[in-house]
């Protein structure tokens, strides 16, 4: 964004809501505030986006009258504070302003059905014998599958112990109309797969009424023939 004699440059826009300032010119280390207004007071869901021509645009946090604010990675309330004071208005405060916070912002509202959480259904798939045989690598595949709204994480757990090597999640999840869909994949070797006594677990980590939530699934490695 434009940056004149040390000040920041801020566009706002919106999604079917109203937001204002439309525009924000400001000092490095002062604090934005931004305010989004929806006419249509039934859409629980207003979402807050950052926009920048390196990154694109990506979610920064979720609000609803009914959970606490959900964060994306990278961004949390220490920097980003989001207020829902009021069913159609919501004001994000971004503070201590950097050259790096320079973006279009974006608020949107949303709603599906008739707003209610909708937990996932999750499942574990063991690895291919051909990727095995071929490969000596084993894949196993978490789904989550039939939740709304879309703010799950996925994480996989090796003998109880997190596991972040190997590991693949997709990077947005899947509208399936009414609901999402999210999956991610544990990459292992075939000699860690073949070890009944391996427990892999994924669990899907959620909001549900305000408090946070998990779902844990397990598989234990093959003990070959």
């Amino acid at each position: 964004m434009a940056h004149q004699r040390g000040y920041q440059r801020w566009t706002v826009s919106s999604l079917f809501s109203a937001q204002w300032p439309a525009e924000i010119l400001n000092r490095a280390g002062e604090t934005v505030d931004i305010s989004c207004y929806q006419n249509y007071t039934t859409l629980a869901y207003m979402l807050w986006y950052q926009q920048t021509p390196r990154n694109g645009l990506n979610l920064v946090a979720s609000t609803s009258p009914w959970m606490q604010n959900s964060y994306e990675e990278g961004y949390n309330e220490a920097k980003f504070e989001i207020n829902r004071n009021h069913n159609d208005h919501s004001v994000m405060t971004i503070k201590n302003v950097t050259s790096k916070d320079a973006a279009t912002y974006v608020c949107a509202a949303m709603r599906v059905g008739n707003d209610k959480i909708i937990p996932p259904a999750v499942a574990i798939f063991s690895p291919s014998k051909q990727e095995i045989q071929q490969k000596s690598k084993a894949t196993l595949v978490c789904l989550a599958s039939g939740f709304y709204p879309d703010h799950l994480n996925l994480v996989w757990k090796v003998n109880g112990a997190k596991r972040t090597e190997g590991v693949g999640t997709d990077e947005f999840s899947t509208w399936n109309g009414s609901t999402y869909s999210l999956t991610s994949r544990l990459r292992i070797s075939a000699q860690e797969w073949f070890n009944p006594l391996n427990r892999f677990e994924c669990v899907a980590n959620f909001f549900e009424n305000g408090t946070p939530e998990s779902i844990h699934k397990l598989l234990y490695g093959d003990a070959g023939e």
